[in-house]
């Protein structure tokens, strides 16, 4: 292998590669597509897993002792983030709020709420004296959470006020500590439960590092239809010299689409209304990790190129088998989710070794240590893809 000759090759394999827009269109576009449309059209659900609170807004027409001790009543629950309105909207500009989707619920105190708590409704009263708005998007299950939290509260300041007019003491026994809350997020979550960004930037660049299969194959049975491989053989090159030459541009291209994709979680995603992507790990752990998933989508790449007849062939087999990949590996539907069984199916998916190195590494921030299971994967099985490709290569070229 003579340094010459393997420059020569990058060359040619890289100015193949920088015509062909439609392959790269799909190396770059299309992962970002789809780290965009799931990470904003799921957050909301990635949200609600992960513990995010509903928004719920308070107004209060009473002012009274009362009824500032319903509202801190119901806040103190943790089930809901309880945020007290700063001023008095019309019936219109709360339709507005919720429809926006500032706030899961509007809650309205009216007067005389405090008056009226330890003692019956008179006759005259027609109207409760709390109402409560619900969101377009709030589900009937979050509805009935809530409706049964705010009784409750409202239960308790009752009995408050009853206990008060008799001179009886008054202390809240409910505690926080009362109740051991634990969760069970299986194999998948390591004990975090990523948010739709977490989930959709590594999960999508995963897939679109694969793809590259789509390209390199193109490039690679063209050159041995019109005899080029043969050609490239009746000179000094060798044959790892070829193939390597052919590896390096695509392997650069993986690394691009790591840049670009978490530059869109950081800071494309933010500013259409997601969240932002944070990096909690180790930058050298995060290089590593895609450098051992790039060889691994190279070598199966390779391979399919190395088998296939025809560029179809090769599309409908590379295409194909990634998205077996990525629906088993946990990238179209997300590991923690699933039942048992199919989490170890999962494991069998390189897809899946690569989206939990990424996560390691983002979510969970580890290092270079806890991505050595998923690494040294990715790299042997990136290897005996090579070395396989390279022994059938050979085979039809002699």
């Amino acid at each position: 292998m003579t340094g010459q000759g393997l420059r020569a090759c990058v060359r040619k394999e890289t100015l193949l590669l920088a015509r062909d827009l439609h392959g790269l269109a799909l190396l770059f576009i299309m992962p970002l597509a789809f780290v965009l449309i799931m990470s904003l059209a799921l957050q909301d659900q990635f949200a609600a897993r992960a513990g995010r609170k509903p928004v719920v807004l308070g107004i209060d027409h009473d002012g009274s002792e009362a009824s500032r001790a319903l509202l801190a009543s119901l806040k103190a629950d943790a089930a809901f983030d309880v945020r007290n309105a700063t001023d008095d909207p019309d019936d219109a500009s709360l339709r507005q709020r919720l429809k926006h989707g500032d706030y899961a619920f509007a809650l309205t105190v009216e007067k005389e709420f405090g008056a009226e708590l330890g003692a019956p409704p008179p006759a005259s009263r027609t109207t409760p004296r709390i109402g409560v708005m619900v969101a377009p998007d709030t589900g009937k299950q979050m509805e009935a959470i809530f409706v049964g939290s705010l009784h409750a509260a409202l239960g308790r300041a009752r009995l408050r006020a009853v206990l008060e007019a008799v001179g009886a003491p008054t202390n809240d026994t409910q505690s926080a500590n009362d109740i051991a809350v634990r969760y069970a997020y299986g194999e998948a979550g390591g004990g975090e439960v990523p948010s739709a960004v977490q989930q959709s930037v590594p999960g999508w660049l995963v897939f679109g590092m694969f793809f590259v299969v789509v390209p390199l194959s193109n490039t690679f049975i063209r050159e041995r239809q019109l005899g080029t491989l043969r050609r490239l053989r009746s000179t000094n090159l060798g044959q790892g010299t070829v193939l390597l030459g052919k590896l390096i541009p695509y392997f650069v291209v993986n690394q691009l689409q790591v840049l670009l994709m978490l530059a869109a979680g950081c800071w494309l995603v933010p500013l259409l209304g997601g969240e932002a992507l944070h990096i909690s790990g180790s930058w050298l752990a995060l290089a590593t990790i895609a450098a051992s998933l790039s060889l691994a989508a190279l070598g199966l790449a390779l391979l399919i190129a190395v088998v296939s007849r025809t560029t179809e062939q090769a599309t409908l087999l590379g295409g194909t088998g990634n998205i077996l990949l990525a629906a088993l590996g946990g990238i179209m539907v997300p590991k923690f989710v699933m039942p048992e069984t199919m989490r170890h199916v999962a494991n069998f998916s390189p897809m899946s070794w690569g989206l939990e190195g990424f996560l390691d590494v983002m979510l969970r921030g580890g290092g270079l240590g806890s991505i050595v299971p998923e690494a040294s994967g990715l790299v042997a099985l990136g290897l005996v893809a090579i070395l396989l490709a390279g022994w059938l290569h050979r085979r039809h070229i002699d």
